[in-house]
């Protein structure tokens, strides 16, 4: 019913999540829906899908990253995944990739968490 999926969210999204247990379920989210074109180690296809290993927007820009994830490209492949996916798999998803293939240690090593997700959501009436 309704009012579980809201207590659920609430917990989901006001949890104290911790950089392993996002790198974890973002693993599996990357795995599952965005390999199949950013391929397995982050390496993209040249010309078609952008490598995340070593990109700059994934070792440096957790703004504009949030901002690809909820919005998509316009004129490119890449979908808008706001309304498909829950808070926690987006923000997580997205650690994952800021953590993977050595751009945690090459970036800035932000992390993003559900509540980013809510923020950004909230900060453009989704």
């Amino acid at each position: 019913n309704k009012r579980q999926e809201a207590i659920k969210l609430a917990e989901l999204t006001t949890k104290d999540w911790s950089t392993e247990e996002l790198v974890q379920r973002g693993q599996e989210v990357y795995e599952k829906y965005c390999a199949q074109c950013h391929m397995a180690e982050g390496q993209g296809i040249s010309g078609i899908f952008p490598a995340l290993a070593g990109s700059e927007i994934a070792l440096y820009d957790k703004d504009r990253h949030i901002e690809i994830l909820m919005e998509g490209v316009q004129g490119s492949a890449m979908a808008a995944f706001g309304e498909s996916y829950s808070e926690v798999d987006i923000a997580s998803v997205i650690t994952y990739t800021r953590q993977a293939w050595s751009n945690g240690e090459n970036g800035d090593g932000v992390i993003v968490t559900p509540q980013d997700i809510v923020a950004y959501k909230n900060r453009i009436d989704l």
